[in-house]
């Protein structure tokens, strides 16, 4: 099987990580987790540390892709796509980048439901960090998602990463 990588575009509480286990359980991929690596740092120095994450999230990556394992990478490149793309690039792999391109509206309920409230101030530069992305990117992207029921959202991953897996056979 060749190497491959989905991952996830989008802004902060799109339902990247409930699409991640989602896609891990029906996919039997394996998840790269950076939240899971933020919470270690912050539990192991008792605050977050942006370098320590950053240091330990990019061994734990570089680990990952040496080791050729096919996996979903629970992360938003909206931000790092280049550097990213280049990592996953020299080392073989095909990449099925989904967009969550969820509404402002959307955003704020789904803020308001999980108490994102920092990020509920933060939502234009949010969305518009996202907006720089499918400006800068578009053409990387296998799947765009505005659906707004969480349910439908998992099926339409499932299905188009399933096809895309199956034409790299």
């Amino acid at each position: 099987m060749n190497k491959i990588c989905i991952t996830f575009a989008g802004a902060i509480g799109s339902s990247k990580t409930p699409i991640t286990n989602y896609l891990s359980t029906k996919l039997n991929l394996p998840v790269f987790n950076n939240d899971a690596i933020r919470s270690e740092v912050t539990e192991d120095l008792g605050k977050f540390d942006s370098d320590e994450h950053l240091k330990r999230r990019d061994e734990r990556l570089k680990n990952v892709l040496a080791d050729g394992t096919s996996f979903i990478c629970d992360l938003s490149v909206d931000r790092e796509w280049g550097n990213f793309k280049k990592q996953l690039s020299s080392k073989g792999y095909q990449v099925f980048i989904i967009s969550l391109d969820l509404s402002r509206d959307l955003l704020v309920r789904l803020y308001k439901s999980k108490e994102y409230f920092e990020s509920l101030k933060r939502i234009d530069d949010i969305i518009n960090d996202h907006s720089v992305f499918l400006d800068n990117y578009k053409n990387d992207i296998a799947l765009h998602i505005q659906d707004t029921d969480f349910k439908r959202r998992c099926q339409i991953s499932h299905e188009k990463a399933s096809e895309w897996i199956k034409s790299k056979k």
